[in-house]
């Protein structure tokens, strides 16, 4: 239960984290319940990490957020650690148990199939899944969806080992990006997991590889979404989303562990204050 005049301290760990819309989310969602919240940004070194986290739970800290590169690091942290982070081997959420033991989740898959449902109407039940890129994004987000029970889930990748290592844990498939060019399979679903939308890039599949229904996803929002989103467009493709409503999905599961409240995501994406 809380308390209506206090403040509850949540935090974002990570390097860079200037740029991040969390607090402008978590602002959003506390309006909801009436609860007063201080959301900080704590820009810390993997050696500082540690520390800084039991600092900031000492100090009557409520929850927090970890973001890049430090979702692995956070694996050392937590008393206990969800089935579905150890599967993912990546945490983006502590909250405190009854017995105020730090716990560690990865909400960032079922922010992903939330967003897929309320925002794309998409199922990913007996469909075909594309993942272009095998870092650690997509490592957040395959555990969730094998357990949607896809028809078909391939990771492609130009390093074939770090797509085996995902797909492997995970019963999916495994290809490398030379190999994607000569298949000729249909995806329900591609989802781009790179990070070459920073570098205004992005990897490529076919047109003779979706059909005219095919959605097409970028984890990542903004610019950054763009070149992908692009390519989407050359081919044909009607269905096309950046990450943002999955960062609004993943923040509400987020806010639910550490309130034990559900806030409505329904209208956030058009009352936060996008940069250009």
């Amino acid at each position: 239960m809380t308390k209506k005049n206090k403040v509850y301290q949540l935090a974002l760990f990570g390097n860079p984290v200037s740029h991040s819309l969390s607090p402008q989310i978590h602002q959003l969602f506390a309006k909801q319940f009436d609860i007063q919240i201080n959301y900080q940004l704590i820009k810390v070194t993997n050696e500082e990490f540690l520390r800084a986290v039991m600092d900031f739970f000492n100090s009557s800290g409520t929850g927090a957020n970890v973001t890049l590169p430090l979702k692995e690091e956070a694996l050392t942290i937590p008393n206990n650690i969800s089935n579905i982070a150890n599967k993912a081997q990546a945490i983006n959420t502590f909250y405190l148990t009854g017995k105020n033991e730090i716990s560690g989740d990865n909400t960032d898959g079922i922010g992903f199939i939330n967003d897929l449902s309320h925002r794309c109407h998409f199922d990913c039940k007996d469909r075909r899944i594309l993942i272009l890129g095998a870092g650690g994004a997509t490592k957040g987000i395959v555990p969730e969806i094998m357990l949607q029970n896809p028809k078909e889930l391939i990771i492609a990748n130009r390093s074939i080992e770090k797509a085996k290592n995902i797909a492997q844990r995970n019963n999916a498939q495994a290809l490398t990006l030379i190999e994607l060019e000569h298949l000729e399979t249909k995806f329900d679903l591609v989802v781009h997991a790179s990070s070459l939308g920073y570098q205004g890039e992005s990897l490529k599949f076919r047109k003779q590889q979706i059909h005219a229904s095919s959605i097409c996803y970028d984890l990542s929002y903004g610019q950054i979404a763009q070149p992908f989103l692009h390519l989407a467009r050359s081919l044909g493709i009607k269905h096309n989303y950046d990450g943002i409503g999955m960062l609004i999905e993943q923040a509400a599961v987020s806010f639910q562990r550490w309130f034990n409240k559900k806030p409505n995501t329904a209208g956030i994406i058009k009352r936060l204050k996008l940069k250009p």
